[in-house]
């Protein structure tokens, strides 16, 4: 649990600095707005301009990692701190593009970046192209003026790939749909009420009586994740308690006396579980699965059983390839984990240990 903690804490404190911190991509697209903006400024005497920043147009490699999205976010982060300017919302501007079927390369024609500008009420608009040659992304930017077409300010830049997929991590998608695999660590937990009767047996000389109790059960483990295509994952874990839980204790009678013991229980589990994934935005998504789980029980009581498991999960990505979920399983089934007592070739089972069904599962997954 600690473990988990501290990996969930450093994930949440990395994605904060790196948003705080604005790393030299992010300094140079700075840049190459404060050009622009001053070449702007030279050529106009507009003292309130509303600009529509457009995803800016790139190859379809490019396109679903979303690096012209990137972009153009990074740089309208410089316009919307500038006196002067108002940005569109995003929203609109990417329904539009959806509308115009334009978002998945960008707008590569000025004439219908300024007739999308016009319909937003945008007097100035920001376009640009980008390509990649031996790691480096070679961006050209441009303002445009959303009456007229005519480009009223333009740079240029270079980005190392991969100093900006270390800036602009949250607006990539780094991670293919497809054949993407993640390897995570899990926390299983359940609150276990282990309601079973009170029962005695004499299987010697003496009595032996069981008092199962309520027990909560930790298991930590760890599995992969496996896109084998859109929409679909497979999801393999692997947890167990090491340190075994007291599910109960017993009380040994005999000749007037008697003593008592606490017996605990060991658990491993073993799953296997296919989920359908429903992105809710870029950030956040949801699973839904269904499959199997092995359990077995051992220790102060014993049983293996196979039981079908559904589960659903949520999941925030603070980058396109760390993944923080959390997420609900329940088991079907679930058996009684028993003692067998030999009173002498006369086999006596004794229920001691039940788990819930029902457990709550938080994770964190690295993908490749």
């Amino acid at each position: 649990m600690k473990l988990l903690k501290n990996i969930v804490f450093a994930s949440v404190i990395s994605c904060c600095c790196g948003n705080l911190y604005a790393g030299p991509a992010s300094a140079r697209l700075s840049a190459l707005a404060d050009s622009l903006i001053k070449g702007y400024q030279a050529k106009t005497a507009a003292s309130n301009t509303t600009l529509a920043a457009f995803p800016f147009s790139c190859d379809e490699k490019l396109s679903k990692q979303r690096v012209g999205f990137a972009v153009s976010e990074l740089m309208s982060h410089r316009f919307v701190a500038e006196p002067g300017f108002t940005v569109a919302e995003r929203g609109e501007i990417n329904r539009l593009l959806a509308e115009q079927k334009l978002q998945a390369s960008g707008v590569t024609d000025s004439a219908a970046a300024v007739r999308l500008g016009r319909v937003l009420g945008a007097g100035a608009l920001l376009l640009g192209n980008i390509n990649k040659v031996d790691g480096v992304y070679q961006v050209n930017a441009r303002i445009v003026n959303a009456e007229t077409g005519e480009v009223l300010s333009s740079g240029y830049t270079e980005l190392s790939a991969d100093a900006f997929a270390d800036d602009a991590g949250v607006y990539l998608n780094l991670v293919p749909e497809r054949e993407a695999i993640g390897i995570y660590l899990l926390y299983n937990y359940r609150h276990n009420s282990n309601s079973l009767p009170v029962r005695s047996v004499t299987p010697y000389t003496y009595t032996i009586t069981n008092y199962p109790k309520g027990f909560d059960l930790a298991l930590p483990g760890g599995g992969i994740r496996y896109s084998p295509f859109n929409k679909f994952m497979v999801d393999l874990s692997l947890m167990g308690n090491g340190a075994r839980s007291k599910a109960g204790h017993a009380t040994y009678t005999s000749g007037g006396s008697t003593y008592s013991d606490n017996y605990n229980v060991a658990v491993m589990a073993y799953r296997a579980l296919l989920y359908y994934a429903n992105p809710l935005s870029r950030r956040f998504g949801y699973y839904l699965g269904a499959g199997a789980t092995l359990y077995s029980i051992h220790g102060g009581a014993n049983v293996d059983y196979l039981t079908p498991t559904f589960s659903a999960r949520l999941e925030f990505r603070p980058q396109s390839r760390i993944g923080v979920s959390v997420g609900l399983g329940y088991d079907m089934t679930s058996k009684s984990a028993d003692s067998l007592l030999d009173a002498i070739n006369e086999y006596t089972r004794t229920d001691r240990a039940r788990l819930s069904k029902l457990y709550i599962e938080p994770s964190v997954s690295v993908y490749f």
